[in-house]
């Protein structure tokens, strides 16, 4: 079962005219007057100049304009997908679940998704020891110049193996890993894992599928991490 969450998700899962009249023109003509805010110049102390990023002023829409606006976002999920050579499509969330903030002028939503399409994943290395039973670990996706976080944790038990060189702990079952979004301005659905027992028991390789949504916007992932078992039964 595991495995058929994980292949389907490579294979299956891991597929995301404005309006014509005054109001919408008098949105369009406001939106864009404030688009000049959205980058401000600074002097910085050795009087040179950066430019600070800001984030997109939510349009105030009607819903007869927010379906205008939810099939322009559609179709730039669709073009998006079809220039993304990275093995996985975003997907929008239903326009009923798009909540106020997340409706932006039809430029900010494309930089937007091309972000998301070009997420990358790191994985935080522990640089400390925990009890198998419940070992942390952290994985960041770096959007664009935000990160988000997700919060990992494996099960295991390991048990002495005096077969080994002057005896010690190893892996010897491993009874699962859940995971979670560490941010409030996102959610993680995990779907299914994957795990493979190596180096002499002593590396767990575990590969965890799921979604990530934020700003209106899913993602899907495949998480691969490694799990240490020390000498003594500690888990990094």
């Amino acid at each position: 079962m595991k495995r058929y969450f994980y292949i389907s998700i490579l294979l299956g899962t891991l597929a995301l005219s404005g309006c014509i009249n005054d109001e919408t023109d008098n949105t369009e003509a406001t939106a864009e007057s404030l688009a000049t805010e959205r980058s401000r110049t600074i002097n910085n102390e050795a009087n040179t100049t950066k430019t600070e990023e800001v984030e997109p002023i939510p349009l105030n829409l009607t819903q007869e304009q927010k379906q205008e606006y939810y099939k322009k976002y559609v179709a730039i999920i669709e073009r998006v997908n079809a220039e993304n050579n990275e093995g996985f499509e975003l997907e929008l969330e239903p326009i009923t679940d798009l909540l106020d903030e997340y409706w932006i002028e039809i430029e900010d939503f494309e930089q937007l998704a091309k972000k998301r399409a070009n997420a990358s994943i790191v994985v935080v290395e522990n640089n400390e020891r925990y009890n198998p039973m419940s070992v942390p670990k952290t994985v960041t996706l770096k959007i664009g110049s935000k990160e988000a976080n997700i919060i990992f944790k494996g099960s295991f038990d390991t048990q002495l193996n005096e077969n080994t060189s002057k005896g010690r702990q190893l892996f010897s079952v491993f009874n699962g890993i859940s995971s979670e979004a560490a941010d409030t301005n996102g959610s993680w659905t995990q779907l299914g894992y994957e795990e493979s027992l190596i180096d002499g028991n002593t590396v767990y390789k575990i590969a965890v599928g799921g979604k990530y949504s934020q700003s209106g916007i899913i993602s899907s992932h495949i998480v691969e991490m490694e799990f240490h078992c020390d000498i003594y039964g500690g888990i990094s």
